[in-house]
């Protein structure tokens, strides 16, 4: 099965899945099964570097990587009359690089990165709020926000973001870390904010970039 979030996740599952969301499920018919073809072996073939590669290079999305259907489904497979041995891995998971919301999406994340590693929390909240931003800007625009109405509102912010995301019920789906999401934004303003730092001065510690955990982990960074 393939689905997506910022990495196209290949998933071997235990168990018949209904196709929702971004989830794409790839049942076997009774021709692949007669002739071997396992999960395990659609999963190790479709994991292959020119396969995977090409699957992610044609999936459309930043946030949220999708491969369309028809594309997916005309993926020629070879039948495993050769391969020895097929690993027992249930999860191969691409991420897409080649592109500008990739590029500065790493160039964050290793900053913010560097600066937990140094202890310089402030600053690396700072980093995780402006990861977050950019990430919703993307994903509002891919639910279909026009960019202009984004680009030209000069009140756009962190908490703004978190409101259109909210008019447009995007925190409804299952497992979208708003609550996270909203906690990160209040430790950012005590850290960026001037009438916080002067009259609510606050030490800021690893504890309190936990919340960015969970997003992290959602959106496949």
């Amino acid at each position: 099965m393939a689905s997506g979030d910022r990495r196209l996740r290949l998933k071997v599952l235990d168990h018949d899945t209904p196709h929702k969301g971004f989830s794409q499920p790839l049942p076997l018919n009774e021709f692949a099964v007669a002739h071997k073809v396992t999960a395990h072996y659609l999963l190790w073939y479709l994991s292959q570097e020119l396969v995977a590669g090409y699957l992610v290079q044609n999936a459309t999305g930043a946030v949220f990587l999708r491969v369309p259907r028809k594309l997916l489904l005309e993926i020629p497979v070879p039948l495993p009359t050769r391969v020895r041995k097929i690993s027992s891995a249930i999860e191969y998971s691409p991420v897409k690089t080649n592109n500008e919301f990739s590029r500065l999406i790493a160039e964050l994340n290793n900053d913010y990165l560097l600066n937990v590693k140094n202890a310089r929390f402030r600053t690396a909240l700072i980093l995780a709020g402006a990861t977050c931003e950019v990430i919703l800007y993307q994903l509002l625009i891919e639910q279909g926000v026009k960019p202009s109405l984004l680009k030209d509102d000069r009140g756009l912010g962190f908490n703004k973001l978190l409101d259109y995301v909210r008019v447009l019920r995007l925190d409804a789906a299952p497992g979208f870390p708003m609550s996270q999401l909203v906690e990160l934004q209040r430790h950012r303003n005590h850290a960026v904010h001037a009438s916080l730092l002067v009259n609510k001065p606050q030490t800021l510690s690893l504890s309190d970039l936990e919340c960015f955990n969970p997003i992290v982990k959602y959106f496949g960074l």
